[in-house]
């Protein structure tokens, strides 16, 4: 690995200002790059360059805001679950709807391995 203390946009500098513990280094083998404090890793920059959004993802995902990160990632959850449901109450419709179908011919419906019917 290989300390960044030099970039473009002066990112690695700026980070310090955050945090003065934190260093960025350059993750050749996995092609990335690491911010690491005296903790050790703190974060992998998600972007594949360091520019203002790495020093916004260092603020957001402070510990001081682990917070609003437990409350986004439920918000989060709380939206794919209601998505599903709406789905799986969609699919029953239509199955309600196949199966009175069904009845009004006198029950002489094959239905066969399709996600479609007539």
């Amino acid at each position: 690995m290989q300390e960044i203390t030099n970039d473009l946009f002066d990112i690695a500098n700026r980070l310090r200002q955050i945090d003065t513990s934190y260093r960025t280094f350059f993750n050749h083998e996995k092609s990335r790059y690491e911010v690491h404090s005296s903790h050790g890793l703190e974060f992998i920059v998600p972007y594949d360059i360091l520019d203002e959004r790495t020093l916004e993802h260092a603020r957001r995902t402070r510990k001081e805001n682990l917070c609003d990160i437990e409350n986004e990632i439920e918000f989060h959850n709380r939206e794919i679950e209601q998505s599903a449901y709406i789905k799986l109450q969609h699919e029953l419709r239509r199955l309600d709807d196949m199966m009175n179908f069904a009845n009004q011919m006198g029950g002489n419906i094959t239905f066969h391995k399709t996600k479609e019917w007539i």
